[in-house]
């Protein structure tokens, strides 16, 4: 603060400052310092840091967040067999994706597809079929398969799918000796992972599940879903759990465990598609989307084998799934769906 007075010594009698002559001498004084501050300081360049937020990165099959190498990676797909031989299968709990349908003589099979979470082995790993080589598409995904019928073999080559076929590629694939054939061909993720990278399959382009945060319902009404597709030795069932907000899968009436993991194969979104005939990927119809303890009957739809299978509301609206992983159950015409 300013002194009251200031000893200016005019002809030596002190001089008396008034109120509006302080303000203007503090003025002054603050100009100076800040010109002495600018001429100090000019040529030099002043930074200012601004912090950005981290990016999350997210993975295209199940929309939870991971790592940005993993948002990268291919998609990859892996027809697995469902006969009773195969079983249990090994890796179908780590897929962020899995259609299920019935194939010749009733008999189901998994398309089973994986991005962020790898299981060390998969398998066994059969042959394609039409259906399931239109869903894969849709994802953009590569197939590891053990040939196919010839109409499926032939749309492989029509889309110019990313075909990792055993025929061809066989160091990739290895035999068990505790499996008979044809229910003995098996994979390490891994060495399907440096095919993908020899064979230059780059990270999956297609239009992403939209998605949602978990929001179980207070009040259940759809715990115990029953599917049967032809035979009850391929009869499943999905038990919600509240706890986790996620649905327990029971195939032939035991829990259905994964070989590697000796646990039952868990599921966050449930989607039973309805055929009216033979199955065929492309096209729409009837579909149930079993979430959060609760079922939405929606319309499922593919126009074509380069778009991806989704599920619309009576609006023509996309249905978001929770984040997640996925199990397709896509029942031909006599199949039935009951749930509780």
């Amino acid at each position: 603060m300013l002194a009251a007075y200031v000893d200016k010594r005019l002809n030596g009698e002190m001089i008396k400052l008034t109120k509006k002559k302080k303000i203007i001498l503090a003025a002054t004084v603050i100009a100076a310092a800040l010109l002495s501050v600018f001429l100090l300081t000019r040529g030099e360049d002043i930074v200012t840091e601004i912090t950005q937020p981290d990016k999350k990165y997210f993975s295209q099959i199940t929309g939870a967040e991971v790592s940005k190498d993993e948002s990268e990676q291919p998609i990859l797909g892996v027809m697995i067999e469902n006969s009773e031989e195969a079983r249990p299968q090994s890796g179908l709990d780590s897929a962020g994706v899995v259609f299920e349908t019935v194939t010749e003589g009733g008999i189901t099979r998994y398309l089973a597809l994986y991005q962020e979470k790898m299981p060390e082995v998969v398998g066994p790993v059969r042959s394609a079929r039409p259906a399931f080589v239109n869903w894969l598409t849709g994802f953009d995904a590569s197939l590891a398969h053990v040939g196919g019928s010839a109409e499926a073999l032939e749309l492989i080559d029509q889309y110019q799918a990313k075909s990792m076929n055993q025929y061809f590629n066989d160091a990739q694939y290895y035999r068990r000796n505790d499996r008979e054939a044809p229910h003995d061909v098996y994979a390490k993720t891994k060495d399907l992972r440096d095919l993908q990278k020899e064979l230059k399959h780059k990270k999956a382009t297609f239009a992403e599940i939209p998605r949602s945060n978990d929001s179980p319902s207070a009040t259940p009404t759809a715990s115990l879903i029953s599917l049967e597709f032809s035979h009850p030795i391929f009869g499943v069932q999905f038990k919600y759990d509240a706890t986790t907000n996620s649905y327990a899968r029971s195939l032939a009436g035991a829990p259905h465990l994964d070989e590697i993991t000796n646990q039952p194969i868990t599921v966050k979104n449930l989607v039973v598609v309805k055929m009216t005939g033979d199955i065929n990927a492309l096209g729409s119809g009837e579909a149930f989307l079993y979430k959060d303890g609760i079922v939405e009957t929606v319309r499922w739809q593919q126009s074509d084998f380069d778009s991806r299978i989704k599920l619309l509301d009576s609006s023509g609206t996309e249905v978001a799934m929770n984040r997640g992983d996925t199990w397709f159950s896509v029942l031909p015409g006599n199949g039935t769906v009951t749930n509780q």
